[in-house]
């Protein structure tokens, strides 16, 4: 083992040299985990450090590393930002990562085509930056703009800011150029025809398939003329469930609103711990709009109109603005401690009360302190992001991820859908995607037949063991240990609790 870990360290060099090839514990162990705490306990069944972490510049050096893959026999795993929440980017059975982020070009904005070419690792504030440079807009982007990576959200699939204007990641995607498994290339669609919604872009395929099918190296994307001006206005209410006839009403204003966020009193609170100069913590709905001041002034009196209507509060144009430009630092609080989960999922917006209703009640059964902030992802669905403190040196984390594994199931039984598989939420794959679900493995071996790049995901769990029986978790007990643990959480009260119980802290 060690002579064919030592060949392929010599061969990886010989492709891209000596400083971009780590092998090092340091390098390894830093890439074993993304923005998520993993449970101790899970290092007995995956190996989650990388053997070699590789960081390739050119397409053409993507493709030389997938094409020496039959030599190693080492799984390849693509990683962007690391930013994401369930284990996508994290090896399950060691390997050798692909770190995109030095393949970070803006290739060029085309103000003819309105469209921008980017380079897979470059990131989504660099990507917008750029546009907005050029005189364009890129409108839709992650709550982790600054670190989250054009192909790493557009593998995860997930909704973001702008979602309620210009929908997703895949509404902007025209083309993508992915490295397959045989070290080929494909252009999903055009890069400057609009393909968008035609049969022949392939695009979608690979949109949320979280880098399971192919690496994803290249990104043209739809811009639009940049907005005269972006102007966000932000209201008290009694409580996010009382707001809900204002949410209702977003879809008949005569402008559409770019962005509406809905912050809890206990995201508030978990920011104003760490943040002294953070607004004073209240159950709070910040609209965003954009576009000529004309529209806007049209715009911000409909909303004025709307949220007085519902015994909202208008806050100071100084506190709005404060918002908004924190939009991409929306976790300050993960300096309390050593860590931070987050759950996401997507509730019908006449089922958000109830959502909110079920996680009080869960948080308060598990003794945990669990602050909320959502979005309107459009007129009819909000996504909703319960997240907690988290300590990944202790060994409770384990039964604290029971808390994800419930909200994902309320969720589903909301009639919602949650966000994101990643390595330890696959189980939830048959509940979320039906009877589709059984068409991930054909398409899986259609695309990478012999399990070259992110194996072990999507469409089955696999283990660091190679011994049959015990290389394969079944989806049908792969949630079990978690369902456990998050029993047990019942009994001990979580470290991280307020010392305060405000009857109407949410």
């Amino acid at each position: 083992m060690a002579n064919r870990l030592d060949y392929t360290y010599r061969r990886l060099v010989n492709v891209l040299g000596p400083d971009r090839v780590a092998r090092g514990r340091f390098e390894t162990f830093v890439y074993g985990h993304d923005f998520a705490a993993i449970p101790k306990a899970a290092e007995l069944q995956f190996k989650f450090e990388p053997d070699f972490v590789v960081l390739p510049r050119t397409t053409e050096e993507v493709i030389r590393l997938v094409r020496m893959q039959p030599e190693t026999l080492l799984p390849l795993v693509p990683r962007g930002g690391g930013t994401g929440l369930y284990g996508g980017a994290v090896p399950n059975r060691g390997g050798v990562l692909v770190d995109f982020r030095r393949m970070n070009r803006v290739v060029r904005v085309d103000a003819a085509t309105r469209t921008m070419i980017v380079e897979a690792g470059c990131t989504w504030q660099e990507a917008y930056d750029r546009a907005w440079a050029a005189g364009f807009f890129l409108p839709v982007y992650p709550q982790f703009a600054r670190g989250s990576t054009i192909g790493g959200w557009i593998s995860s699939g997930g909704t973001g800011l702008g979602s309620y204007k210009y929908g997703n990641a895949r509404d902007l995607l025209l083309n993508l150029e992915v490295v397959l498994a045989d070290g080929t290339t494909v252009q999903t669609g055009s890069d400057r025809l609009d393909l968008g919604t035609s049969h022949a872009n392939l695009g979608p395929l690979f949109c949320g398939a979280e880098g399971t099918l192919g690496l994803v190296t290249r990104a043209t994307l739809r811009v639009y003329p940049r907005p005269e001006e972006i102007r966000p206005l932000a209201y008290t209410v009694p409580s996010l469930d009382a707001a809900m006839p204002a949410y209702r009403g977003m879809a008949s204003l005569p402008v559409v609103p770019y962005h509406v966020a809905l912050l809890g009193r206990s995201h508030l609170e978990f920011v104003k711990a760490v943040r002294l100069d953070a607004p004073e913590p209240a159950p709070t709905v910040l609209v965003v709009l954009e576009g000529t001041k004309d529209e806007l002034a049209e715009g911000e009196k409909a909303v004025d109109e709307l949220m007085k209507g519902e015994g909202a509060g208008r806050l100071d144009a100084a506190v709005a603005k404060a918002l908004w430009e924190d939009r991409g630092y929306l976790y300050p609080s993960r300096r309390i401690s050593q860590g931070l989960v987050i759950c996401e999922g997507i509730v019908p917006l006449n089922r958000f009360a109830d959502a909110l209703e079920a996680v009080r009640d869960l948080q308060d059964r598990m003794k945990m302190e669990v602050a909320v902030h959502a979005a309107l992802v459009d007129a009819n669905s909000v996504a909703l992001y319960p997240y907690f403190l988290d300590d990944e040196g202790s060994t409770i984390p384990g039964a604290r991820l029971g808390f994800v594994v419930k909200f994902r199931d309320l969720v589903i039984d909301l009639g919602g859908h949650p966000m994101g598989v990643g390595l330890f939420m696959v189980f939830n794959v048959p509940s979320m995607h039906g009877n589709a679900s059984r068409f991930f493995r054909p398409i899986k071996e259609a695309l990478d037949p012999e399990n070259r790049i992110n194996v072990g995901k999507m469409h089955e769990i696999r283990t660091r063991f190679t011994v049959p029986g015990l290389r394969r978790i079944p989806l049908t007990v792969a949630a079990l240990p978690l369902r456990v643990l998050g029993g047990v959480k019942r009994i001990t009260r979580d470290k991280f609790v307020r010392r305060y119980e405000a009857g109407g802290r949410r």
